[in-house]
Formats: C-alpha cells, sequence, structure tokens
C-alpha cells in the first residue's frame, strides 16, 4: 500500500492506495488548545470522548476537537505552524505532530511500504524534514521526501508533455516554482511568504483590525482575505489603476521569479533544447482574478520562456499534490521491489 502525506501550515492530508487501489483521504487540522489540568476538565474530556495530551499540569488538544472545546470552554486556539515552522525545540510541539501524523496515516500493513511526503518550504535537509521521516519511519513505512512541484507537476501534466511544464505555487506560508522535465525537476526556488504573509500586508494597507485580547486592536487578515477574493479586485497589468494588491503580488513574484530566472540562465544549454512548456498554477494567492495576466506578464519580463496559451490554474490544489505525491510513492515502491 503506497501512501502520501502533505503537512502544511494549516493541515495535514494523507492519500493512501490497498492491493484493490482503492484510495482512502484523511486529513486533520494543524491546530491545538490547552485546558487547566483539573479533575473537572480532564472529567470532561473522558466523557466526550477527546483525546488530548499532558504536560506541565495542562492538558493539550490537537486537531479538529481543538475547535470545538475552544468554542465551548471559551479558550484560544493555537496554530501548531507559525509563518510554516514547528518550534522544533518544544517537545510538546514535536508530540503534537506525532499525534495529528499518527491520526491521518494509519501503521503500514506491511513491510516495503512508501510513503512520500511534503512539508512547508521542503529543504530536503531542514529539520522540520528530518522529523517528519522519522515519525513516518515509526508508523512502519519507508519515507521519501519530495516536493509540491514535482507532486503537481505529475499530477497536472498531461502525458502527451511528458509530465514538463512549469509548476507555480502560491501557498498559506510558502511559495514556490518549478521546471519539470520528464518526470524530473531540473530548476526549483521557493520563498517563505504565501497568502498569511500578503494578507497581513494588505489588514495594514487596508487598515483592518479586530479585537484582540483586553481589547486590544489586531489586524485583521481574514478580513483582508475576503476582500482580495472580491470582484471589484483584479490583478490584470492591462488596467490604468495599479491597486495596492497588485503591488503586494508583484513583490511576492519578484522574490520569487528572480532566483529562478537566475537559476534557468545557468542552464540555458539544456533549456534551449526544449519546446515551450505549460505552466500550471496552484495555492491560495492564485485565485485573485487577473492573476494568470499578471503572472505572465512578469514571465515574459524575465525571459523565461512559456507557452502563453497554456496558463492554466489547478481548481482543486490539496487533491492533485496529494495525487502527485501518491504516484512518486508508487514509483519509489516498484522501484526498491525491483531492485531487491
Amino acid at each position: 500500500m503506497s501512501s502520501a502525506l502533505q503537512i502544511d501550515s494549516t493541515c495535514l492530508r494523507t492519500l493512501q492506495n490497498d492491493a484493490s487501489h482503492k484510495l482512502t483521504r484523511r486529513s486533520i487540522e494543524a491546530l491545538y488548545t490547552i485546558l487547566d489540568d483539573n479533575s473537572e476538565n480532564r472529567s470532561m474530556l473522558q466523557k466526550i470522548g477527546v483525546p488530548f495530551l499532558n504536560s506541565e499540569e495542562t492538558l493539550i488538544i490537537p486537531g479538529e476537537n481543538a475547535a470545538q472545546i475552544s468554542r465551548f470552554s471559551k479558550v484560544p486556539l493555537y496554530p501548531l505552524f507559525t509563518n510554516g515552522e514547528l518550534v522544533l525545540n518544544d517537545p510538546v510541539h514535536r508530540q503534537l505532530l506525532s499525534t495529528l501524523i499518527q491520526s491521518v496515516l494509519p501503521r503500514a500493513k506491511a513491510d516495503g511500504e512508501y510513503c512520500a511526503f511534503i512539508v512547508p518550504g521542503n529543504t530536503p535537509q531542514s529539520p522540520l524534514n528530518k522529523l517528519t521521516a522519522q515519525l513516518i519511519s515509526l508508523q512502519g513505512f519507508t519515507p521519501f521526501a519530495t516536493t509540491i512541484t514535482l507532486a503537481a507537476g505529475l499530477s497536472a501534466f498531461p502525458a502527451a508533455t511528458r509530465y514538463s511544464g512549469y509548476v507555480i505555487y502560491l501557498g498559506h506560508s510558502h511559495s514556490e516554482i518549478g521546471l519539470v522535465h520528464q518526470s524530473r525537476v531540473v530548476a526549483r526556488h521557493s520563498v517563505p511568504f504565501g497568502s498569511e504573509w500578503l494578507d497581513e500586508q494588505l489588514a495594514h494597507a487596508w487598515k483592518m483590525f479586530k479585537n484582540g485580547p483586553e481589547g486590544k486592536q489586531l489586524i485583521d487578515p481574514k478580513q483582508a482575505k475576503e476582500k482580495r477574493l472580491s470582484p471589484q479586485i483584479s490583478l490584470s497589468p492591462y488596467l490604468s489603476h495599479h491597486s495596492v494588491v497588485t503591488s503586494w503580488y508583484e513583490s511576492l513574484l519578484d522574490s520569487l521569479l528572480d532566483e529562478f530566472a537566475t537559476q534557468l540562465e545557468t542552464i540555458q544549454t539544456y533549456t534551449a533544447t526544449l519546446k515551450l512548456l505549460p505552466v500550471v498554477c496552484l495555492g491560495d494567492l492564485v485565485q485573485t482574478a487577473g492573476f494568470n495576466e499578471l503572472l505572465s506578464q512578469n514571465l515574459v519580463n524575465r525571459k523565461i520562456p512559456f507557452n502563453q496559451g497554456e496558463v492554466t490554474l489547478v481548481p482543486d490544489e490539496q487533491s492533485a499534490i496529494t495525487r502527485g505525491a501518491l504516484v512518486i510513492a508508487a514509483m519509489e515502491e516498484e522501484a526498491a521491489t525491483r531492485a531487491a
């Protein structure tokens, strides 16, 4: 049975394929809340069947149960990841990640089963990558680290292209661009900025605030996101008015594309042999009206060759990424079987 695990800043998702080719999807929110460790709270959680962790006189409730307990007990809800980062030197955060992975990735049923996984940013040697690999191994799988670029490419590019093209992902806590050629990542660059960062900038620019604890005013990125996705907002570079939204998108694309264009220059002899390739776009930020036009202009300005008639948005990014990662796991499993 092959498996795929995608961890992003807001959610953990798995897709598994059993011997009868039945697909099973699971997901859990990357959230937690905290209650005081007393007999009343313990009794309440045990009565309603909510699992919890115990640490320093507190009870920690992870996943979707956290949101319910937070509303019921009027206690804050905390994200496990902040700006795409996990506090790795905190044993509680490590245990929370372990608990969440166990809840969506049941133990392997046989030796030799592979699990391809993706974590935010996904630098192969990152501490988060290493920790996730260890936790997957504890579930009985052989872990295999991969990237959104390759997973989305295998899922979104048609076989007629020999699984070749550009993948652009503008996610919650990170963004990346990559060139895939014949199922292989040729160039890739990622930055630690995504919709979380951009909506915070827009909330500041639009002076959108909400009341926080003790009446303190906090910026309201959720309200900014709603406005960003409204029909009145367009990123089209052909409009006479250059909006503040477009300016922040330009900043994000600058950080992503400048370094990528430099990478392509270093392999120009290779890329010159390629035909004009399609572009697929995924993530929170690509849904804003006019994004295709803005992206195309930025690619042209940097002399990145692509097929301007084939710039498409992938509507269900989460399924596309986990499907591609599952293909990678199956390929690695088959290769290991042949080599044995």
